[in-house]
Order: structure tokens, then sequence, then C-alpha cells
């Protein structure tokens, strides 16, 4: 019997690993005291909740479940806006989440292993990674006084 995963169709993949990455980022940004992390981290981190929240809809959906009347789509959409532990339990709850025709998924024993083995398309992490830094680099530079005064500075005044 083939080992569990926790994602398996290309879009939750995908979702889930850059809900995570923008999870991350987002708290990352939040955390430091530059300016801008609040304009970053109020623009992130509510993109994190809904990729978190549409790749546990298409894995619950793969499993043969009807999304919008299951309580574990509703409990990982809730689960995804906790700040640290929040990604942890939405995989979690995809993890248990039984597919039809399959019994005694109920458990958590292979989990780890399996949280090793989801993995999104290299070229989409790479590109979100990209896009991530320099959307930080140009909401700092909007915000941080050391540009904002250079930037005036640069202005030729003519009279």
């Amino acid at each position: 019997m083939p080992a569990r995963e926790i994602a398996t169709t290309v879009f939750g993949r995908n979702a889930l690993t850059a809900g995570f990455i923008c999870h991350a980022a987002a708290l990352l940004a939040g955390m430091t005291t530059s300016s801008g992390a609040d304009v970053f981290f109020k623009m992130v981190y509510p993109a994190s909740w809904i990729l978190m929240t549409a790749g546990a809809y298409a894995e619950i959906r793969r499993r043969g479940g009807r999304p919008l009347n299951a309580w574990r789509f509703y409990a990982a959409a809730m689960a995804s806006v906790f700040p640290l532990l929040g990604p942890l339990a939405v995989f979690c709850l995809i993890y248990t989440c039984p597919e039809d025709g399959r019994e005694g998924q109920g458990d958590l024993s292979g989990f780890i292993p399996a949280l090793g083995r989801m993995r999104g398309n290299l070229l989409a992490v790479f590109v979100l990674i990209l896009l991530l830094f320099l959307f930080y680099a140009f909401i700092h530079s909007r915000h941080d006084p050391y540009f904002q005064k250079n930037r005036h500075h640069g202005v030729i005044q003519r009279n």
C-alpha cells in the first residue's frame, strides 16, 4: 500500500506550499522593526490564508469529500489564520481526511515523512520567493525615512 500524502493534486501541493511560504514570510517580516513591515504583513498574511484554504479545498475535494459540507474544510480555513501552528494544523487536518473506499486513515502515523514529501513546483516556489523579496523591498523603500529623505534631495529645484 503506498504511503499517504498530505497533498496529491498539483494545485493543492502548490497552493499549500505557497501558503506556507507566505505565512512564514509574513511572520518574519511582521516581527522586524523596519518601517513598512506592517504593510507587508497586512498584504501577505491574508494571501497565505487564501492559499492555504484553496489548497485544503482542492485536497478534500480530491479525496472524495464535499468541502463546503465537511467540517475539516472549515476547521482548516480557521486554523490557517493562527500564526505559528496554523499551517501545521491545516496539514494535519488534510492528512487525516480519509479517502473514499479506504478505511483506517484517521491517525497521524507517517505524518512527519509526508511533510518532507510535500513539495511544490520548484519554479513556482522560486518565483514566489523572488516576488515576496521584491515586494518587501518595494514596500520598505516606500516607507523608510531614509529613502523618503533622499528621494526629495534628488529632485532638482528650478526657480
